[in-house]
């Protein structure tokens, strides 16, 4: 049986020491097993490309961590192999997965409870659900699920569930015992003075 796996997800906005490249270094050294690229404040799609593609390299060399693209399915497309994180606004999973292949690796968002049916997740590879206990990353945010809703949505996914939303070393088993299978963590990792010690610790919580 292997560990639940542990997305980290890169943001220079919410903290101002370290660049995508720099963050995804760290963590990819460190064992994580996906780099979330997050990047909201560019349009320039060259720019975002640019990094995108830096970031793959890094993830290559790591051969453990995987580049997933958040909400861009053109910057992943033209990267390519490496996966996308799709928001509840972004391009719908059918589009999405034309352009980049059957094989591809699609995340969906799921911020609402009763948005879920089996047959909408069953067209993802994983759901991102949250925000568990809130969020620091998002201007208006979804309302916190909870530990209880979180467990119901584990017995019912078709696919497996990666839990976001102000997710800690603190409160991480309990999220374990939920069911899920991994976790998506933003600002205790990135927002730490040490990063690469940071994903060490949640790496080891994990069980690796």
């Amino acid at each position: 049986m292997t560990r639940p796996v542990l997305h980290v997800i890169t943001d220079e906005a919410m903290q101002h020491r370290f660049t995508h490249e720099e963050l995804a270094q760290r963590v990819s050294d460190a064992g994580a097993d996906f780099v979330q690229y997050r990047e909201k404040r560019l349009e320039d799609t060259q720019t975002l490309v640019a990094t995108a593609r830096k970031l793959q390299q890094i993830c290559q060399q790591s051969e453990i961590t995987k580049l997933v693209v958040n909400d861009r399915v053109d910057v992943a497309f033209a990267v390519g192999d490496c996966g996308v994180h799709l928001g509840e606004n972004d391009l719908p999973v059918e589009t999405a997965r034309e352009l980049l292949g059957p094989a591809s690796l699609i995340g969906g968002t799921l911020n609402n409870p009763k948005s879920f049916c089996v047959s909408w997740a069953q067209q993802f590879n994983y759901l991102g659900v949250g925000p568990v206990f809130g969020t620091k990353s998002k201007a208006n945010p979804a309302q916190p699920f909870g530990l209880d809703t979180l467990t119901e949505i584990c017995r019912s996914s078709p696919v497996d569930v990666i839990a976001i939303g102000s997710i800690t070393l603190d409160n991480i088993d309990s999220v374990l015992a939920a069911g899920v299978a991994g976790v998506a963590v933003l600002s205790a990792i990135v927002c730490s003075d040490d990063p690469a010690k940071q994903t060490q610790e949640f790496v080891k919580a994990l069980g690796a």
